[in-house]
């Protein structure tokens, strides 16, 4: 089973059945056995068999692997041929407890050793019935039957043998590492899909919250305009007011030259007068004061207003950049979910 560590594979705990389907690999070392006149089969890194054997010879599947000991010999020979192999990382050609050549090839996978794959039960030169006879008298089989069923054996030349080993670990780990390929991609897919999913969720948080800060900068803008609005009606009032107030002094002003015609008579009348020209004055001097306040607040306002719609504007684009990205985020994370429906 494929154990993800923060998405990454687990080398350590990889099978080559996680990367090559078995059939294919049965197909392969079957087709490969039959072509190059050997036996073949695939292990584990612990030595158990991925597939089955393809064509074993008859001097080892019905003699030596019926004895025990020949048996317990074999698994032996196929473990330090695969230990010798992986620890070279290349191919290793060696002669078995019978005599017989075999062949290992090691299954690596970014440095980690996944498996072996074993090939041989084949002579270079042609069998010597003295180490045949040997071998049935310590494993006690049927020196006769034995002697047979090596004369059965291909004999291939060394450097068809060396090539044979050759062209089995390149094609086997060329498998294993498409397979490897494959599953990293699978994983960084999903990885990538999981990733996108939390982003869009994120970009269309902050896509409502831009769409939110745009409407509410709308309504500050439009709150700023009707205080601008208001000033400049205040300001028409003080124009008015200042109207009222010039016609008041001159009313004033009026009141006074008709007091002092009457003399005695209108000393009254010319105190009375002398009031109203000085809160005239005085109602004049404040219209002037506000009117200044009312210019600066004006101004102020100006500037907010002018900041708002700047404001605005980015708020505004930043709603349309937000909106971009979210379509292209919502794009990426089908892509993903198409590359992770691939495996």
């Amino acid at each position: 089973m494929v154990e993800i560590i923060n998405g990454t594979v687990n080398l350590d705990k990889l099978e080559v059945t996680d990367i090559i389907e078995v059939n294919i690999l049965q197909d392969f070392l079957d087709n490969f056995a039959l072509g190059m006149n050997c036996a073949a089969v695939s292990v584990d890194r612990e030595g158990r068999e991925i597939t089955s054997p393809s064509y074993y010879r008859d001097f080892c599947s019905n003699f030596i692997h019926r004895s025990n000991i020949g048996d317990s010999r074999c698994a032996t020979c196929h473990n330090e041929m695969g230990m010798k192999s992986v620890r070279t990382g290349r191919p290793h050609i060696g002669k078995c407890h019978a005599n017989l050549i075999d062949f290992a090839c090691p299954i690596v996978v970014r440095g980690r050793h996944l498996g072996t794959v074993l090939g041989g039960q084949i002579l270079d030169t042609p069998p010597k019935e003295d180490e045949v006879r040997r071998v049935s008298q310590q494993l006690n089989l049927n020196g006769d039957a034995l002697w047979t069923a090596a004369h059965k054996i291909d004999v291939v030349p060394m450097k068809n043998i060396q090539a044979a080993a050759e062209v089995l670990h390149i094609v086997v780990n060329a498998l294993a590492e498409n397979g490897y390929n494959r599953l990293e991609t699978e994983v960084l897919s999903k990885e990538l899909a999981s990733n996108f999913k939390e982003i869009s969720k994120t970009i269309e948080t902050l896509t409502l919250s831009a769409q939110e800060m745009s409407v509410s900068q709308n309504e500050l803008s439009d709150k700023i305009s009707e205080v601008s609005n208001v000033t400049k009606e205040i300001s028409e009032i003080l124009k008015s007011i200042a109207k009222i107030i010039s016609q008041t002094k001159l009313l004033g002003l009026n009141a006074s030259i008709e007091a002092a015609r009457l003399g005695n008579d209108g000393r009254t009348f010319a105190v009375v007068a002398k009031e109203i020209h000085t809160l005239a004055e005085s109602s004049n001097d404040t219209v002037v004061k506000i009117d200044i306040l009312n210019g600066r607040i004006r101004e102020k306002i100006g500037y907010t207003i002018q900041d708002s719609n700047i404001t605005l504007k980015n708020s505004q684009q930043q709603t349309v950049d937000m909106e971009s990205l979210q379509k292209m985020v919502q794009d990426s994370v089908v892509i993903a979910r198409n590359l992770e429906e691939m495996f």
